[in-house]
């Protein structure tokens, strides 16, 4: 049964920043259903980048402190107080830690709609299921939340929105990148006044939230060096981005791309998030691990082909249509058994299906 229409909803999911992009088509659900509720969002500073601008959520609440692996009492205790003047009467908690459905009930917010993993949701009203064998994606998990209370599912395809000053940004870092692209040059064998297309975005990065480090989520940085060097042999072009955890390996991708003798061009922690989300809006497809940037590159709609190790190409790859995952191709096989080869085979079935 619908639930009543609520006015004012707080949606908890604080981290991380591919998870928060995984929640989106929640809050879009939610839009839809009830345009007129304001719908605010829980959320860490660290992902908070990911919702600035998203046209479904009227105002972010800091929730930075609240989450595991991060964690301080008195930052609990502020975002309960906060949540309580904010007079909400309705929460939807895509989390399966107890600790943001407990701070939802201190917060004394009557309808408590949230996931139940093993127990863990008894402070929640409504309780979703969220056995720990679900072999679905995530965001199609964070949706039973929606249809719990009656509510059909959006397009599970994550939801950002580049702003006005991320897409100047990008521009900017292509024109400097023209700039210096003088080893380009046209069939006819005059100066290039643009980079070659196809453009393909890399990634080498990840594996790093606030409390947690998992590295062996990473594609050895030569693997994405040896994908470069062929795209740009073929006459396209190979931009590697990340933030200013991934400057090594972005660096080693470019040097290895140089010893095939072939460019890479290089802006990994020289972007912001949102500039890093309108670059890869205008390439033509990305490539990178399991990470937060590449549901980034889906919600800004260029293809994706994402490579897995440890974690769950099923639970955490691309949605349908979005692109392909790679996996080592057997259970507890590290990433590195990922080959060259697998990785440029499904690099041209993207590419080429979103060329047709």
């Amino acid at each position: 049964m619908k639930a009543f229409p609520p006015r004012r909803i707080i949606l908890l999911k604080p981290c991380c920043i591919g998870d928060v992009l995984m929640a989106t088509p929640l809050a879009r659900s939610l839009k839809a259903a009830w345009p007129e509720a304001r719908i605010d969002w829980a959320v860490g500073s660290h992902s908070r980048p990911v919702l600035v601008g998203n046209p479904d959520i009227h105002a972010l609440v800091d929730a930075t402190g609240t989450q595991r692996g991060d964690l301080r009492p008195a930052a609990v205790a502020r975002l309960v107080r906060t949540l309580r003047s904010g007079g909400y009467d309705a929460a939807f908690i895509a989390e399966r830690s107890p600790i943001p459905a407990l701070i939802a009930r201190l917060a004394g917010i009557p309808m408590r709609v949230g996931l139940d993993s093993g127990g863990r949701g008894r402070w929640h009203t409504v309780r979703v299921p969220a056995t720990v064998d679900d072999p679905r994606h995530e965001t199609a998990i964070y949706l039973d939340l929606a249809r719990a209370v009656g509510i059909p599912p959006a397009e599970p395809r994550p939801v950002f929105v580049p702003s006005a000053g991320d897409v100047a940004a990008a521009e900017a870092a292509v024109a400097a990148m023209t700039a210096s692209a003088t080893s380009f040059a046209t069939p006819e064998g005059g100066p290039t006044s643009a980079l070659p297309r196809p453009w393909l975005v890399l990634h080498p990065g990840g594996g790093r939230n606030p409390g947690a480090e998992h590295l062996a989520k990473r594609w050895p940085a030569a693997g994405f060096a040896a994908i470069a060097s062929r795209w740009t042999g073929l006459g396209g072009t190979a931009l590697v981005v990340g933030g200013p955890d991934d400057v090594a390996p972005a660096a080693e991708v470019v040097s290895g791309a140089a010893a095939y003798g072939t460019c890479a061009f290089d802006v990994a922690g020289r972007l912001s998030l949102g500039a890093t989300a309108a670059l890869i809006a205008r390439a033509d497809v990305y490539l990178g691990n399991d990470s937060g940037v590449a549901h980034l590159a889906a919600a800004v709609r260029t293809p994706v082909v994402v490579v897995f190790g440890p974690t769950s190409a099923l639970r955490y790859g691309p949605v349908p249509g979005a692109g392909e995952a790679v996996t080592p191709g057997g259970w507890g096989r590290p990433i590195e058994a990922v080959t060259v080869e697998v990785v440029w085979k499904a690099l041209q079935r993207v590419f080429r299906g979103a060329s047709a």
